[in-house]
């Protein structure tokens, strides 16, 4: 029983997030996402990670979002329900975090991030679905079932609205992963000027 019990402490735990847990997600997304091959090529200065995730999280996925993280802070994810679009209002965090682009890195990461959004837009299905919009562990936890669990209980949610999923995936490492959880490549495309190969993926509603 010693033994069991061991293990099952190890078991990832998901739970949903509230604005009081700002602060580990952000920290949490921000070293899963540190090689990420999307984000890499949009903003090759990993420390804007956090001030992005923040303002990504704070102002669209809390308050409009579907947003998990791991009981230990292991892995987080953020989803966003059918016909909520992914929007980020204006303010003064957003136009710090350009000029912060625009200092550290020239105007390549707005170029970029237009880019990015118009061949996202393109692929987008018009069907209502929830679409994944990130997901990932921290590095150190990376290989122990974190991400699965985290797919696992946002596709329960999703099962449980009778509702399709959607999501792009930039790393080949994890297609074995959606793959086995239901969702099948619809197209695949490359970013431009060397930007990574996207794979566009969809999972029926169940």
């Amino acid at each position: 029983m010693e033994g069991k019990a061991a293990v099952d402490a190890g078991m990832p735990v998901i739970e949903s997030a509230s604005e009081g847990q700002l602060d580990a997600l952000v920290a949490t997304l921000s070293d899963a996402f540190e090689h990420d091959p999307i984000l890499n090529w949009i903003f090759p200065d990993h420390r804007v990670y956090p001030d992005l995730f923040r303002l990504i999280l704070r102002d669209s996925g809390l308050p409009r979002g579907m947003v998990q993280l791991e009981r230990e802070g292991r892995g987080a994810a953020l989803w966003l329900p059918p016909n909520i679009p992914f929007e980020l209002p204006p303010g003064i965090a957003l136009l710090k975090l350009v000029l912060r682009c625009l200092w550290r890195m020239g105007p390549g990461p707005l170029r970029r991030l237009q880019q990015q959004a118009g061949l996202f837009a393109r692929h987008k299905p018009a069907e209502p679905h929830f679409h994944l919009q990130f997901i990932g562990a921290r590095q150190r936890d990376q290989g122990q079932g974190v991400g699965a669990a985290l797919l696992k209980a946002g596709l329960r949610a999703c099962d449980i609205q009778h509702m399709p999923a959607y999501l792009e995936c930039s790393n080949p490492r994890n297609l074995p992963l959606y793959q086995r959880h239901g969702f099948e490549t619809g197209a695949e495309a490359d970013l431009p000027n060397g930007g990574p190969h996207v794979w566009f993926m969809w999972r029926e509603a169940r």
